[in-house]
């Protein structure tokens, strides 16, 4: 009876990693949580740059448009980052600079684009819609930030991992 209980007691392999993937993912959240006033302090630093006064004129023409886009890109960066961690280590380059790339888009785009905040003045019996927009770049930038943190995690337990084996295998060699 005690083997049993002791078996039922220890989480299998996989129910291990499942339960380590939802705690990353929860405590990615709860930083991305903390973080993210930061996070809209350095979006607004960085929409104080100069401008394409043509890139800025094109976007201000269709306004819905270029807030739709922008969730394109936003959610494209975090969606490269997370494919990027399940990649074997030699398209590591290809990986970083398709995630830079992205990131230089997005960036572009949202110094450009007309500034959501201004949704309600531009239609003003749309208040619903605008509310829900603003609410959207809130939840995408949250959720953006949880998988860069995310990827920070699993990446930093990787090496972790990683260094261990290390010592593991050079202590095995010395006895």
């Amino acid at each position: 009876m005690h083997a049993s209980i002791l078996r039922h007691s220890v989480l299998h392999p996989s129910q291990r990693g499942k339960n380590l993937m939802l705690a990353f993912t929860l405590g990615s959240l709860a930083i991305a949580g903390f973080v993210l006033p930061f996070v809209w302090d350095v979006l607004a630093a960085i929409d104080a740059l100069p401008k394409m006064a043509w890139l800025q004129q094109l976007l201000h023409a269709a306004p819905v448009a270029s807030w739709l886009l922008m969730f394109a890109w936003g959610a494209s960066i975090p969606l490269m980052l997370l494919f990027a961690l399940h990649q074997a280590p030699r398209h590591r380059v290809r990986n970083t600079v398709a995630v830079l790339a992205l990131m230089l888009i997005a960036i572009t785009w949202f110094v450009h684009m007309p500034s959501a905040a201004h949704c309600d003045v531009m239609y003003p019996h749309a208040e619903l819609a605008c509310s829900a927009l603003r609410w959207g770049f809130s939840t995408s930038l949250g959720l953006a930030t949880a998988a860069y943190v995310f990827a920070i995690f699993v990446v930093g337990f990787s090496a972790v991992g990683l260094f261990a084996q290390c010592i593991e295998n050079e202590s095995a060699q010395t006895v």
